[in-house]
């Protein structure tokens, strides 16, 4: 015999399922990048990039300005449609093509720093989605942490997610200039809510 008990179970067991297929559907899938820009400047940028592209994504070459980059190439692209980008250069060229990008309704939905600190180390922080966040963190324990570090940024997951802020640091690794500190960065479209 029934009770009322199994049919209040039944019930809020039903009543969870379309929460629970929404859970599996929410789970993002990986952003495709367009295109992966390094700097050429910089060894880790270097080993960034050749990553990426054994990854099987374009990689594009600048030295310090994303002029070219932007008049011959992005500028078009996000014109055609919002693509993603990302890299691992200094400061000033993921300033111009944040504030780029902001025209195309495109944000930099992940950021790293990377800074050159005592004992030879790099220190990074990194902010963006809890996952992606902890595999990057994660890849930067190695001494080759630029080329491990490719791999977190071409995997990166689409759609909203909890936003972190975690640090991390490669011992006996002076691979980041001392006068400035790097930046792994993704630019994306962001879903609206």
């Amino acid at each position: 015999m029934t009770s009322r008990r199994d049919v209040l179970k039944v019930g809020l067991a039903v009543a969870a399922l379309p929460a629970a297929s929404r859970a599996n559907f929410a789970q993002p899938s990986a952003v495709p990048l367009y295109k992966v820009l390094y700097d050429t400047r910089f060894p880790a940028s270097v080993s960034f990039a050749r990553r990426a592209e054994a990854r099987g994504v374009a990689v594009q070459a600048i030295a310090g300005d994303i002029t070219r980059v932007w008049y011959d190439d992005l500028y078009y692209a996000w014109r055609r449609e919002r693509v993603a980008v990302g890299g691992l250069t200094a400061h000033g060229a993921l300033f111009c093509l944040e504030r780029l990008a902001w025209d195309q309704r495109l944000r930099v939905v992940y950021r790293g720093e990377h800074a050159a600190a005592a004992g030879r180390c790099v220190a990074h922080r990194f902010e963006g989605p809890g996952a992606w966040v902890s595999a990057a963190a994660e890849a930067t324990t190695a001494p080759a942490w630029a080329a491990a570090l490719a791999d977190a940024v071409v995997e990166c997951p689409g759609g909203r997610g909890e936003l972190r802020t975690l640090e991390s640091s490669t011992r006996a690794a002076a691979t980041v200039p001392s006068s400035e500190a790097l930046f792994s960065w993704v630019i994306a479209p962001v879903p609206r809510v």
